[in-house]
């Protein structure tokens, strides 16, 4: 018999079957039932105590419940249905059925879903807060919806997973998806995620590439670059699609401070290198200048001796404390960058040219791997024995 009682007369049985992971995801019900109320009933057995009941079957909506009325969401006295059963026997088989029953939608039927509600005007904001989910965790769903037909097809049918499904969605270009999954569809390694993920983002930049890095975001976007998140990844990830437009933006703004520098060191030349490093065969083309270096101030020795020694504790605390990928060592690793900088400024000002000479020689400047722009200190290669090659030889190894 179905009938309304009030949520304050209600308390749980020890009877129910569910016994783990009772309070998970309690407020995500809460949200949905504040938004949408209670949409499945309360299975219930009366106590001796007349009005009152134990809830055999639905633990977690009645822990929502009380929930809502804790927060000021619903009523003290707030009612609720519930299916009164008068065999204890009967409402532990309920219990079960309810819980063990149970079968989870199909990643497809909860993408379609969310994407409805999206098409008829609601926000991922108000979806997610009557579905008592992030809003990320809509856009996700959305973004899922909007694959190509063939891949979201097969994940319809079970023939990838959500997490392969999730791979191909790093980009919202679907012709592009529908040859990846063509492509991987014949091959041995083609059910894995970071493989579809590398052939899917092939041709693409990361962010935090050194190149875009230097470009800048807001220049790249202004002159008509396009971006797309990856919804599957750490928020705030993304991927530039222009790459030939990062190029030709790199190549301007290196070639205007290569520019800038000769002026400024009054240098015959500075030729801009739009890469993270000189290349050798570029490196070798011209005769090499050592200028003489000074002996270190007091003060630089201090410095000096100061950073190293920062230096060499952040990198302790990297390879024993913290953990990779932690903001602390993301904040270490940005630290390092900026002593390698400063050590650097101050080994280059122990270096003094001739003003006369300076008009006779010149540098390359490049962009380093923080992506800001650098000049170029050639290490002077050695000629040495090393029995390692087993010959007298000019190589990298030999500095």
């Amino acid at each position: 018999m179905i009938q309304s009682v009030k949520v304050k007369n209600l308390t749980l049985s020890k009877d129910n079957v569910r016994k783990s992971n009772r309070d998970a995801g309690i407020d995500t019900l809460a949200a949905n039932i504040a938004a949408q109320g209670l949409l499945q009933n309360l299975i219930v057995t009366p106590l001796k105590k007349a009005g009152t009941f134990t809830v055999k079957a639905g633990g977690r909506r009645l822990r929502a419940l009380q929930f809502l009325i804790e927060q000021g969401t619903l009523p003290a006295d707030h009612t609720v249905p519930v299916l009164v059963l008068s065999d204890d026997d009967n409402a532990i088989e309920a219990s079960l059925a309810e819980n063990f029953q149970r079968v989870p939608m199909n990643p497809a039927d909860e993408c379609t879903a969310f994407n409805f509600l999206i098409q008829k005007g609601m926000t991922a904001e108000e979806v997610a807060k009557r579905q008592g989910v992030t809003t990320r965790f809509v856009e996700q769903r959305v973004r899922l919806a909007e694959l190509a037909s063939c891949v979201f097809e097969a994940l319809a049918a079970g023939e990838i997973t959500l997490g392969v499904a999730q791979a191909y969605a790093v980009t919202t270009d679907v012709d592009r998806q529908a040859r990846v999954f063509a492509q991987m569809s014949s091959s041995y390694y083609g059910d894995n995620p970071d493989n579809i993920r590398r052939a899917i983002l092939n041709g693409t930049v990361k962010a935090n590439d050194a190149k875009a890095r230097f470009v800048g975001r807001e220049a790249y976007v202004a002159a008509g670059g396009r971006i797309e998140s990856d919804l599957f990844a750490t928020e705030g990830d993304e991927n530039w699609i222009d790459v030939d437009l990062i190029e030709t933006l790199a190549a301007k703004k290196l070639e205007a401070a290569a520019a800038e520098l000769a002026q400024a060191e009054g240098l015959a030349f500075v030729t801009p290198v739009a890469a993270t490093h000189v290349p050798y065969d570029l490196e070798r083309q011209l005769h090499e200048y050592y200028a003489p270096a000074r002996a270190l101030t007091e003060d630089e020795t201090a410095r000096v001796e100061a950073l190293s020694a920062e230096n060499d504790a952040l990198i302790e605390q990297l390879e024993q404390e913290l953990p990779d990928g932690s903001t602390e060592a993301e904040a270490a690793n940005a630290r390092i960058e900026a002593i390698e900088r400063e050590l650097e400024t101050i080994e280059d000002a122990r270096h003094e040219i001739d003003l006369a000479l300076k008009a006779q020689i010149g540098t390359f400047v490049y962009i380093g791997g923080d992506g800001e722009p650098r000049v170029h200190t050639p290490v002077q290669r050695k000629t040495g024995y090393r029995p390692e090659c087993g010959s007298y030889r000019q190589c990298g190894q030999c500095r």
